[in-house]
Parts: C-alpha cells; structure tokens; sequence
C-alpha cells in the first residue's frame, strides 16, 4: 500500500507532482505553498499541498511567470490561493482551443471519408495525430470536419491546408491586436490598481465578452469580402464568355 496523501515527505510529493525537490523547495519559499505539518523536525505534506503544485505547472502552462503567480496569491489575501489562481485560469477558459478527440482510425476514416493519402497529409499538417496500435487523436475536430467536407466539394486537400495556414497567419495577427488592445486599456488599469479581487468579476465578464466580438469582427469582415471576391470570379467568367473575338469561339 502507497503512504497516505496526508504523509508524504517533501521527496514524495515532488516525485507526485512530477518535478525536483528543488522546485518544491522554491515554491515554498515564495510562498505559493501552505506549510507542511511537521513531526518533529520532519515536514509532510498532503493532497492539498499537490493541488497547490498543479495548479501552479497548469499556470505556468499557461504563460504566467512564478513572479505572477506570487502576485496573485498576495493580491487576494482573503480568498485561498486555490480559487485566487483557479480565478484565473477560468478567465481563460472561453478561449481554450477546440479539445481533441481521440477515436479508432478505421472509426475515422468512416467518419470523415479520406483516402491514406489526405491521411498522411492530415499528420504532416499536426491535424491528426497517429497513436499507434489502431488509435488515433484529432486534433481541431471542427476544422477537420470543415476540411473533409470541402474535399467532398471536390477540393484538393493540400490546396486547403495551404489556405489554413494562410488564414491562421492572419487571425494570429487579428487575435494579437484584440488582446494588445486589452491590455493596454482594462488589463492595465487592472494591474496599476494591484489585482483587485472585488473587480475580478468585471476582468473575467470583459474576457469572456471580447472572445464573441473578435470572432463576430472576422466574420463580419469576410462578409464583406466574400462578395467582392465571387464578383470577381464571376466578372471573369463573363468576359470569356463574351469574348466572340476569341479564335476559338465558333
């Protein structure tokens, strides 16, 4: 039988949450850990110490410094650190990435219909990932959805991989200047008043509403030039075939 979660040695609960002793030991002495109870001269720590541990790699995970996270544990001083942080983390959640699935390849092939070769070009472009043993995981589930119905569309795959990458070029630099814009004006007022845990409802419900009004921006805007593009096309079309001057018109 394993020790139990309350009466884990510093060496323990580092080997649980996967990181050096080191680490640990760091993290204490920011004090982005509770102290241990202590037997003597010996520390132990429990579950609660891991939670805390986790918490901190899935933040971090996410782009915040230990400086940071020191900061939001002292800004919040009448909540525990647990829900100070995992605040935090909710505030991102309306902008994490479509999460994979994993499924059989033979269950994906009958799902979405491609040959072995829009497979492999399905890997090449991190869409799909191989799992070994018949097992797969895909990646961005909407856009492979939307990809293999182009496909039945009669559009070659490569050529639509091509256009992804294209667009997500530019929707990386529309998503960069929606949060510039964020920063520099709520997050930043925000941050100069010290991290205000009586205004963090107001920071999160600003997060959560700017994701619906970026999205609704670029869908606005393709819109708008959707037309312009399939006029074009069509303007095309109708000069070649009111071309009578061409040779080889009868």
């Amino acid at each position: 039988m394993g020790s139990p979660a309350s009466a884990w040695t510093i060496d323990r609960l580092a080997s649980h949450a996967g990181m050096t002793v080191r680490n640990v030991r760091a993290h204490a002495s920011r004090g982005l850990l509770p102290p241990p109870r202590m037997q003597g001269r010996t520390g132990f720590y429990g579950a609660e110490h891991l939670a805390r541990l986790e918490l901190i790699t899935h933040l971090q995970s996410e782009g915040f410094s230990l400086a940071a996270i020191e900061r939001l544990v002292e800004a919040t001083p009448n909540q525990t650190a647990e829900r100070a942080l995992s605040q935090y983390l909710e505030m991102l959640m309306p902008w994490q990435a479509e999460p994979p699935v994993d499924m059989a390849r033979e269950e994906f092939t009958s799902w979405i219909g491609v040959e072995q070769s829009d497979f492999d070009l399905l890997v090449g472009a991190g869409l799909v990932e191989d799992r070994g043993d018949g097992e797969i995981r895909v990646h961005s589930p909407g856009m492979v959805r939307a990809g293999a119905e182009a496909v039945r569309l009669r559009m070659p795959l490569e050529e639509l991989l091509r256009t992804r990458r294209m667009v997500l070029e530019h929707v990386t630099d529309v998503a960069d200047n929606f949060v510039d814009l964020f920063r520099r004006t709520v997050w930043r007022d925000f941050v100069e008043d010290g991290l205000p845990a009586d205004r963090f409802d107001e920071i999160r419900d600003v997060v959560g509403k700017l994701q619906p009004v970026a999205a609704q921006t670029v869908i606005s805007a393709f819109r708008e030039t959707m037309p312009r593009a399939v006029g074009d096309l069509v303007r095309e079309a109708s000069a070649i075939l009111g071309d009578d001057e061409r040779p080889d018109r009868p």
